[in-house]
């Protein structure tokens, strides 16, 4: 009879699991379909990086503007720009700027895959819905630079709320996002670096 009730008990865990994992992967396939039919994307976030252990509690606005592989990521300290074969890496602390090739598909990590990050790579796990947001976390099925993911996902909008990225070695890197738009068409030359509007520039040209 113990055997029995423990058999049953593992059926209906394995069932509610499974139906766990087939809700996981239909929110995540719709916030991909929704995210991909996009062609503009304008999006203000806040920022945090904290590492308790190293003492380290910093905190930035930032916006990022997106069209298919080109992006342009400025924060308080930086300027990232790419268009998709060239990025621009300006430090704005000492005007200096660093050039270099760029290659989409082997930057896994480049600012606008934040967006897509879950679609490759990673087992998901549905955590819970709060605040009418669904919470699922994501994990490398390789090994890399994060321990794992999680990510907010606003049930009604179908759009990301919140992603945040811990590493091996006690950090968290949370992306707050604060405005989302995507119905307003972003400027090409947004996605070029314009060196005249930088007087005394140093430039670092590493292709």
């Amino acid at each position: 009879m113990k055997n029995n009730l423990l058999l049953i008990i593992f059926t209906i865990s394995q069932i509610v699991s499974f139906a766990e994992d087939d809700k996981t992967d239909k929110i995540l396939e719709d916030l991909s379909v929704k995210t991909k039919s996009y062609n503009y994307m304008d999006v203000d976030f806040d920022f945090n990086f904290l590492n308790t252990t190293q003492g380290i509690d910093e905190n930035q606005k930032g916006n990022i503007k997106i069209h298919d592989n080109k992006f342009r990521l400025d924060l308080n300290q930086q300027l990232i720009i790419s268009n998709d074969s060239i990025q621009w890496i300006y430090l704005k602390e000492s005007n200096e700027l660093q050039i270099m090739e760029y290659d989409s598909e082997d930057d896994m990590l480049s600012p606008n895959k934040l967006f897509t990050i879950y679609e490759n790579g990673y087992k998901s796990q549905y955590v819970e819905l709060f605040e009418n947001q669904h919470i699922i976390d994501l994990f490398p099925v390789e090994r890399n630079e994060f321990k794992n993911i999680r990510i907010y996902i606003d049930q009604d909008k179908i759009q990301l709320k919140k992603i945040i990225l811990y590493d091996k070695n006690g950090g968290s890197f949370t992306y707050s996002i604060t405005k989302f738009l995507t119905d307003a068409k972003i400027d090409d030359k947004s996605f070029l670096f314009n060196k005249d509007k930088y007087p005394e520039l140093e430039i670092i040209d590493l292709r």
